[in-house]
Parts: C-alpha cells; sequence; structure tokens
C-alpha cells in the first residue's frame, strides 16, 4: 500500500512539474512578441537576432515565393501579430497590398530590406517607374544570397526590434553583430577564392544570385530571369547556348523549386553538367543553418568555376 502512495505521489509530481513548465513557458511567450516572417530568408535572420525572446513563425516555408499570394488563415496570423516582417515590395507585392488594412490593428509591419540599395534588374537600368510600369518588377530582390547583403539586413531588423520592444535593445543589437560577424567572415574568407577562379561565368536556373556576383566580380546568366515564373523565348535560349560555348561554362545550376527542364535542355544541347544551387528561399531539408547552406552555395560554385 505504502508502494501505492509513493507511485501515486511520484507520478502527482512529474505532472504537476510537467503543468508547471507548461505554464511558465506560455508565461514566457505572452512576454515576448509575436512575429510572424513572410519566408525563410527573413525567417532565418529574424530568428537569429531575436534569439529565445519572441515567438518567430514564418508563412512561407516551401520554394517559390515568386508569386506566392497568402491564405486567409496567413492573414489572420499577421492581424494577430505584434510584428510582421516580409523581405521587399519587389518580391512580395502581396505585403505591401495588405498594409493598409493593417493600420487599425495592433501589428506593426516592417520591410526588413527597406534601407538597402537595390540594383535595377539586368536590361531594365534605363527603365523608370511610369504609368503602366510595375516600380516592383524593375528591382532584384534576392539579397539573401550575398552574405554582406544579410549582413545588413541582420542590422535593419535589430533596429526594428529594438524600436517595438526596447527593453531588449542591447541584447537584438549583440545578437546582430554576432550574425552579421558570422556572414562577414564567409564573405571575406571567399574573397581570394573567387579572385583566383579559373572562370567569373556562370549560368543558373533563374537570376537569384546577381548580388553574389556582383559581390565577387562573377557575371550571371539566369535562364528564367529574374523570376521563376518568367518563360525564356526561343532567341533568349539559343543566347544562352551561346553564351555557355563562348565563356567556357562547365556546369549550369539548378535549384529547388524551380523546374530543371530548360536548364536540363540547355546543358544537353552545350554537353556541360549538372549541378545544384540552394536559392535559399525554403526551410532546408538539410541539418546546416542558414550561413551554413548559404556558404555551401559558395563553395559549390568556387569548385564550378575551376573545372
Amino acid at each position: 500500500m505504502k508502494r501505492i502512495r509513493k507511485s501515486l505521489i511520484f507520478v502527482l509530481g512529474i505532472i504537476t512539474l510537467i503543468c508547471l513548465c507548461a505554464c511558465t513557458k506560455q508565461s514566457q511567450q505572452k512576454n515576448g512578441l509575436s512575429v510572424v516572417t513572410s519566408f525563410y530568408p527573413v525567417y532565418s535572420i529574424t530568428k537569429a537576432v531575436s534569439g529565445d525572446l519572441n515567438d518567430i513563425k514564418m508563412i512561407r516555408s516551401q520554394s517559390g515565393i515568386h508569386g506566392f499570394e497568402p491564405s486567409s488563415s496567413d492573414v489572420a496570423a499577421i492581424y494577430d501579430a505584434d510584428l510582421f516582417l516580409y523581405h521587399s515590395h519587389t518580391l512580395e507585392a502581396w505585403a505591401r497590398r495588405l498594409e493598409p488594412s493593417l493600420h487599425h490593428s495592433k501589428v506593426s509591419v516592417i520591410e526588413a530590406s527597406k534601407g538597402m540599395t537595390l540594383d535595377k534588374v539586368h536590361g531594365l537600368e534605363d527603365v523608370e517607374a511610369e504609368k503602366g510600369v510595375d516600380e516592383s518588377t524593375l528591382y532584384d530582390p534576392h539579397t539573401w544570397n550575398d552574405p554582406v547583403k544579410v549582413s545588413e539586413e541582420a542590422q535593419l531588423i535589430a533596429t526594428q526590434l529594438a524600436k517595438k520592444d526596447p527593453k531588449n535593445a542591447k541584447v537584438y543589437q549583440k545578437n546582430a553583430d554576432q550574425f552579421s560577424d558570422k556572414a562577414m567572415a564567409i564573405a571575406e574568407k571567399y574573397k581570394p577564392k573567387f579572385k583566383a577562379a579559373k572562370s567569373k561565368y556562370f549560368v543558373t536556373s533563374h537570376t537569384a544570385f546577381s548580388y553574389l556576383a556582383k559581390r565577387y566580380g562573377l557575371t550571371q546568366l539566369g535562364i528564367a530571369g529574374v523570376s521563376t515564373e518568367q518563360e525564356p523565348s526561343a532567341k533568349k535560349l539559343a543566347e544562352i547556348q551561346e553564351f555557355v560555348k563562348t565563356y567556357k561554362v562547365k556546369t549550369i545550376f539548378v535549384e529547388e523549386g524551380v523546374s530543371p527542364k530548360l536548364a536540363q535542355a540547355v546543358a544537353s544541347a552545350t554537353r556541360v553538367k549538372i549541378a545544384s544551387l540552394s536559392p535559399l528561399e525554403a526551410v532546408p531539408k538539410n541539418n546546416k543553418d542558414y550561413l551554413e547552406n548559404l556558404e555551401t552555395n559558395l563553395k559549390v560554385l568556387v569548385k564550378s568555376l575551376n573545372q
């Protein structure tokens, strides 16, 4: 009988401890900010800057951010948040359309890349936003593939989190500095590697690596243009094949979430290899974090350029 009582007391003690832990966790979550982010790069950087202080969620965890539209449940989650961060109106036009309707809610809306200098899309440098021309189509949003731009975005996000939660401003800044230091170390590490590379030319499924290419003095040619939804013309495909032959490109890179058919067709016609680069738009299937996967891209690219 005593054993039964002891067992019951032990079980009740465990249950009480679990309940206390759950209550403590709920209390911590209530004390922190509820933050919704648009997709993986913004989520990952925000999570790194925030640490364990806040509850960070993302809307789009899969690839295919180009042309993405949020569901009603996604919009509801944004309305319930304290802070909503999206990357840029050049990529997520839906976020800018949604913003006016959020003015009467508690949520603060932040464009994470605001304050960064965005480059015009190659070939549209002289085009200005005017009637009939959507400004969002003129600028390249893919800053998250360049470690230096990633470092900048971490600092911008830290500033915005501090505005919403000033008592933790020093923590956000410390975390952002640590993240930025890692990103900049990667950027510096690969500078001499790309400078010494045999080739400076590469071809990708879509033009997702322009900032990276510019950073290291490379030339990128994207089969599908700046958006995965763009279809190249027969003339463009012929130009790509000529580019591959002229600059002796050894590898054509395909990306997760982008159909490989066109890349495979070009590779077959020019007799070059196919390899993968991650556009870093989706939660990775490996156990590496954001910066580790970014560095993997650089390793793969350096290897290809030295073939």
